[in-house]
């Protein structure tokens, strides 16, 4: 059984527009993730004027979809060009760039009812603590009103978010394997049985679990198939030689 890319990366207007994806560092989530949006990249559930957008504070692990830009500004000068964008803020001006790329995201959609746009925010317990009052208001605003206008946010991290003002807003968790210390936690918000869960999926490297909050359902998936050639949505231009730019004139 696998997870289809629509399902976790696409809109979709009668669900919240949220999805968190949760697994400690070696399970697989990034490879997951990274050849997810691949594929949806060249589905055609995806409209082309979809953009998948990584925001990724960690600066690592989705290279082999597009190189990455240094800032927000720089992403967004080949978003009409760039069906992948994979942007690598400094963490002194991250926050203000996100803030900048959601508020772009939003005025592009109510300009083109074409246009549409996942957001997967890569470190998320970097912008989101424990209360609702320490969400920026701009993840507050994509939560609450991304999703009629076609937009989604995938919600990535470590450690599963504390925050329960996020479990309102989101249609689903999507589960590697977790740290111990959530597990208490998990059982708690959801009635998940964490250690159960994690002993399960133990039993085969890289897969993981999907929980559908709104019915509750639990669904075990097998690790991702990973192409024999990882090619990139977007290649990386090559720098011409200083010596091609000049032409021999003795030829």
């Amino acid at each position: 059984m696998t997870l289809s890319p629509s399902s976790l990366l696409g809109s979709n207007r009668e669900k919240p527009c949220v999805q968190q994806v949760f697994g400690i560092s070696g399970t697989g989530k990034t490879v997951f993730l990274c050849e997810t949006i691949r594929q949806a990249a060249r589905s055609t559930d995806f409209g082309p004027k979809h953009r998948f957008v990584i925001f990724d504070v960690k600066h690592e692990g989705y290279e082999t979809l597009a190189p990455p830009k240094s800032s927000t500004s720089e992403a967004l000068k080949k978003i009409d060009k760039e069906k992948v964008l994979v942007i690598h803020p400094e963490m002194d001006t991250a926050l203000q760039e996100l803030n900048d790329l959601i508020n772009f995201l939003f005025d592009s959609a109510k300009f083109d009812k074409e246009f549409s746009a996942t957001l997967i925010l890569e470190e998320s317990s970097t912008f989101i603590g424990s209360t609702v009052g320490s969400i920026p208001p701009t993840v507050k605003r994509f939560a609450t009103q991304g999703r009629s206008l076609g937009l989604s946010l995938l919600l990535v991290n470590q450690r599963a978010l504390s925050n329960k003002w996020t479990d309102t807003q989101s249609s689903s968790i999507t589960c590697f394997r977790l740290a111990r210390p959530d597990a208490k936690m998990l059982n708690d918000r959801w009635g998940l049985d964490a250690e159960q869960m994690d002993d399960k999926l133990s039993e085969k490297k890289f897969s993981f679990s999907h929980f559908d909050l709104e019915t509750l359902s639990l669904s075990y998936y097998d690790p991702i198939q990973i192409p024999e050639v990882r090619r990139p949505i977007v290649e990386k231009k090559k720098r011409r030689s200083i010596t091609s730019i000049f032409k021999n004139p003795f030829i």
